[in-house]
Formats: C-alpha cells, sequence, structure tokens
C-alpha cells in the first residue's frame, strides 16, 4: 500500500510535465502581414495544375521614360505576405484624383480550369466537401474621379464558415498544417488586381497611390484572421504598407508629398460589404521619400505591367521594411517552450531516481 501511496505522486508529476512540454513546444501562429502595392506584375503567376501562387519580385515603382501624355491605365496588383489563415482584407488608399486614382478591381483576378473557378489568394484552398474554391464577397467605396486628394477603401472575404484548412497561409506553416494544405503560395498571395487610371497628361510627374492607416481616415488597412474559434483584425501600421508610384516621363520615382484628403460625406459600398465599416475621410500630408535601386529592366509594353502606356518600364526593388510582428502565444518569453515544463521534467525523472537510492540505502543498513 505504501508503495502504490508513493507511485502515484511520481507518475502524476511525470503526465503533468509531459503533456505541459508537448503542449508548449508546439509551434503557435505568429502573424506578420504586409500589404504591398506590386505596381510591376511580370514573375506573378498562378499554376491550376498544383493549385499554387507565385509571386514574383515586388516593385512599387513604375517609371516609364518617355511619358503617354493621355489618359490610361496600368494593371498592378495587391500582394499580402507573412499572414496565416486569412479570412480577409481591407486596404484604404489616398491619393490626387485628377492624377492617379483607383479605376476598379479583381479580387478573383485567376481561373482555375479544374474547378471552373476565379481564384485570389482569399480563396485559394479547395474546399474538401465540395472540392470547388468557395466564393469571395466584395465591397468597394472609390469615389468618382476629382481634382484634388481623395479617399477610397476596397476589401474582400471568402463566403462561408471559416477553419483553418479553408484559411490560406504564405507561406506554409511549420510544423506543417493538418490535414495538409491541396494549395501552396510560398512567395506571397494575390489579393486583388488593382486597375490604376493616370489623368491626363502628367508628364515629368511622379504620382503615389499611398496605402494607408486609419489615420487620419478610418477605418484603415487590415487583414482578419481565423484565430480556432472566430476572427480577429490585424490592423496595419505604416510600416506594414508598402505605396505604389509611378514616375510619368522619368526614368526612377521621385519623392512625393502624400495626398490630403478634405473631410467629405462617407460614400455608400457598392456590394456586400467586407468585415468593417465604411470609411470616412480627413488625412494630414506627409511626405514620403523613395530610395531604389534599380535592378533590371522588362521589356516596354503591357507585359511589364502597363496598358496603354509607352516607353519602357524601369523595374525598381522595393525598399524592404520590417512590420511589426505580433507577439507569439503560449510560449515562454523567447517564444520557445517555457522553463516551467523543463523543471517538471526534471522533477518527474529526479523523484523516482531519488526514491531509489533511499531505498539501496535503507537495505545496506539492514
Amino acid at each position: 500500500m505504501k508503495r502504490v501511496l508513493f507511485v502515484v505522486p511520481v507518475l502524476a508529476a511525470g503526465i503533468i510535465a509531459g503533456t505541459l512540454f508537448f503542449s508548449w513546444s508546439t509551434t503557435r501562429a505568429v502573424q506578420n502581414p504586409t500589404i504591398s502595392l506590386d505596381m510591376i506584375i511580370a514573375g506573378t503567376t498562378y499554376d491550376d495544375t498544383t493549385n499554387t501562387m507565385t509571386v514574383g519580385t515586388i516593385d512599387n515603382c513604375l517609371a516609364d521614360a518617355v511619358p503617354n501624355t493621355a489618359t490610361h491605365t496600368h494593371l498592378t496588383q495587391l500582394v499580402v505576405q507573412n499572414v496565416e489563415d486569412l479570412v480577409g482584407w481591407q486596404v484604404r488608399m489616398n491619393y490626387i484624383g485628377d492624377r492617379m486614382r483607383p479605376q476598379s478591381f479583381n479580387a478573383t483576378p485567376f481561373m482555375d480550369t479544374t474547378t471552373g473557378d476565379q481564384i485570389g489568394f482569399a480563396n485559394l484552398p479547395i474546399d474538401t466537401a465540395t472540392t470547388t474554391h468557395r466564393g469571395v464577397i466584395t465591397a468597394s467605396s472609390i469615389p468618382p474621379g476629382a481634382a484634388g486628394a481623395q479617399t477610397a477603401l476596397i476589401g474582400a472575404t471568402y463566403n462561408g464558415g471559416q477553419d483553418f484548412s479553408i484559411s490560406p497561409d504564405t507561406p506554409a506553416k511549420s510544423p506543417a498544417e493538418i490535414p495538409a494544405p491541396n494549395y501552396n503560395a510560398p512567395s506571397g498571395g494575390v489579393l486583388a488586381n488593382l486597375n490604376l487610371q493616370v489623368v491626363g497628361d502628367q508628364s515629368g510627374q511622379t504620382l503615389q497611390m499611398d496605402l494607408s492607416t486609419n489615420v487620419p481616415n478610418p477605418p484603415g488597412s487590415k487583414v482578419t484572421f481565423f484565430n480556432g474559434t472566430g476572427t480577429t483584425d490585424i490592423l496595419l501600421a505604416d510600416s506594414s504598407l508598402i505605396d505604389g508610384f509611378h514616375a510619368e516621363g522619368l526614368a526612377t520615382c521621385g519623392a512625393v508629398a502624400t495626398p490630403t484628403e478634405t473631410p467629405t460625406a462617407s460614400p455608400t459600398a457598392t456590394e456586400s460589404p467586407p468585415p468593417t465599416p465604411s470609411p470616412t475621410a480627413a488625412p494630414t500630408p506627409t511626405v514620403t521619400p523613395i530610395g531604389q535601386t534599380p535592378t533590371r529592366t522588362p521589356t516596354p509594353g503591357a507585359g511589364a505591367g502597363s496598358a496603354g502606356a509607352s516607353g519602357t518600364a524601369t523595374r525598381t526593388a522595393t525598399p524592404r521594411v520590417s512590420p511589426a510582428a505580433l507577439p507569439p502565444t503560449g510560449n515562454g518569453n523567447d517564444g520557445g517552450t517555457s522553463v516551467i515544463a523543463y523543471i517538471l521534467l526534471v522533477a518527474a525523472v529526479s523523484v523516482p531516481v531519488t526514491a531509489a537510492g533511499y531505498k539501496i540505502w535503507r537495505l545496506r543498513r539492514r
């Protein structure tokens, strides 16, 4: 009976230590999202045979040395990186309405010929219950073009109930998600194709599309992810938002003042709303310097991300800014296994060893 009473606490300590060790050793999600405006989309592809989305070099400057003096458009892409279990997104844009403005966007720019679905990053996973991609609900608040500073808000979310397998990650989780994903997005995901309209003759100008926070125009840019029971919003800071620039008739993009918005009534969304309210307006001017180093020059024309533009587009590397990461959850201060787990493991091993030594000592005394 005494032996049983002695073994019970030892076993209990071992079970508790093992449970805590394995649970605290499990990798938890660490969200570190950025959204960038890729002004030159060459190199970004979608392969429907493997359901793989590959984002090429992200360039936030499109420079056309020979200007196009007529009103024209450029096809660009909004790209998200370093996000897990995405459910939805929204992007706030500030700009000068009679220079360069958002004209339209498409949150499902690719075609999966295997399933017959239009897709973007938000609905890249295939629903195993239906063997198709989920639908996408979009919303937009883009005012008609006008002289002076303006603001717009666009967003999208996949349709239906949320879970981990249907909420995309880029890059893949480590350790791998269970069940294994039926998609791949190793270098980022395309949230939407965005058509930017250059209004009239902007020769010699650097034009900016400012991806903005909720200051001064709430709501700001954000991503929404599945947390296991519901959804959580991550409001993106300026350091996590990479603006887009277009140099019309210039070799490189120069410095430009961030657009300012005069307060106006909140526009009405034109479609079903994403998981945020409609925008309001009222920004303050700041100056955004640009310091890029040209890396390569693609062939002229629409293949370089330019629609209706003349001249050669200079491909410029995006300035890399390290966004502030959310802290890991469920781990120690360094993100690793908690010290308490190791202490309990040591206790679980040392108790029976000490007891055995004591037993041998008692036998020798006899």
